[in-house]
């Protein structure tokens, strides 16, 4: 089949992989087990930084993702369900990024896949199916009623979007909040704005990430100038990998700490959020703990 070399490419099988991610891909997939999906990103340049050729495969027991080396050879990493324990995907300009954070003999690792896109529908259907096979119990919910959709209004405008958009598919809201970024003088950012929103499956975690462009040629006298652009990190703990939280609080702001953990191994999560914040934050993250631990 036919393969952008530009954007993401949704592949009908393994097979339609370009070598050597097809050879690596068939070496370590299970014989006869099928994939619900998969999709191919070409290798492309971002600034200084060169981000390889990718496949990730999505099957009915886990994930893969190989990725092209620099010695024209291909890496392989890969994890089951029970191992995975949270998704992050980055959307800033042409930047899409999606880590999977997964453990293995105690410890925890992560694999990223970046690529150049103006449209991230199929790396969202790949964070879909991942949560799904982590939690298949709770997707019957499948449209997005209008009350709970109520809850995001008054919310500023760039926080709404992301929330309205990485909502995850067929699941009801218990609560959701956002806070304004906190500033600390000399410090610059210490939290970054965003938002928390709790599902009956999983946290959602939604953070404004910001990098700056040139807004100038660099011949010119202002080069120096600079613009902000504005994106999101948006991150997805499934509620069946988060043991316990604790809620803090630092100087000018507060903090989340979450303990999430899989089958081997797991890892702390910190957010930052306004100190004002946190009789809400802790109100919010207790229902997604069992009754016993409330």
């Amino acid at each position: 089949m036919e393969i952008d070399t530009r954007f993401p490419t949704r592949l009908n099988t393994v097979s339609d992989a370009p070598e050597p991610l097809r050879s690596a891909l068939v070496e370590i997939l299970p014989s006869g087990e099928p994939t619900r999906l998969v999709v191919h990103a070409p290798a492309f340049a971002a600034g200084e930084e060169k981000s390889p050729a990718t496949v990730l495969a999505v099957t009915n027991n886990g994930w893969l993702v190989a990725s092209e080396t620099e010695g024209g050879g291909a890496s392989v990493e890969k994890s089951s369900f029970s191992d995975t324990l949270f998704l992050e995907f980055k959307s800033i300009l042409l930047l899409g990024q999606l880590r999977i954070c997964f453990a293995a003999v105690d410890k925890s690792y992560s694999v990223t896949i970046r690529f150049e896109t103006v449209e991230d529908e199929i790396y969202r259907e790949a964070i879909d199916l991942i949560l799904a096979g982590i939690d298949p119990a709770l997707t019957s919910q499948t449209e997005k009623d209008r009350s709970e959709a109520s809850m995001f209004e008054g919310w500023p405008m760039k926080i709404r979007n992301e929330a309205q958009r990485y909502w995850p598919t067929g699941q009801r809201f218990l609560a959701a909040l956002h806070w304004p970024a906190v500033f600390g003088g000399p410090q610059g950012e210490l939290a970054p704005a965003g938002a928390l929103l709790v599902t009956e499956r999983e946290l959602v975690v939604i953070a404004e990430e910001k990098e700056f462009l040139a807004e100038r040629p660099p011949e010119s006298p202002s080069a120096e100038e600079s613009k902000a652009i504005f994106g999101g990190i948006i991150t997805f703990v499934p509620r069946t990998r988060l043991k316990d939280f604790h809620v803090s609080h630092q100087e000018g702001f507060g903090v989340l700490a979450l303990q999430v953990h899989a089958a081997h191994g797991g890892k702390e999560l910190k957010v930052n959020f306004p100190s004002d914040e946190e009789m809400a934050v802790r109100k919010a993250m207790e229902q997604m703990l069992p009754p016993t631990k409330k």
